[in-house]
């Protein structure tokens, strides 16, 4: 995957695994903001919100909710 730093312009090529480690913090804070946002829309029946949702669409999620210098470009 390529992730872009806003403020900077560099650009990082990684893989899931060291995305999840190098990103352990800011992957926490976006999935329990999506984890929120999905809770708070009205449904008829509980939903379960687990992390194969989140990781379902991981580019728009962690770009929409991780609230980070960081940013996906693109998953490979």
């Amino acid at each position: 995957m390529i992730l872009k730093n806003k403020r900077t312009r560099e650009t990082l090529n990684i893989t899931l695994p060291e995305f999840k480690t190098r990103f352990a913090k800011e992957l926490k804070r976006a999935f329990e903001s999506y984890k929120r946002t999905e809770l708070a829309k009205p449904y008829f029946k509980i939903k379960n919100v687990d992390e194969s949702d989140f990781y379902f669409d991981l580019q728009w999620n962690f770009n929409h909710h991780a609230c980070c210098d960081w940013y996906i470009v693109t998953l490979i």
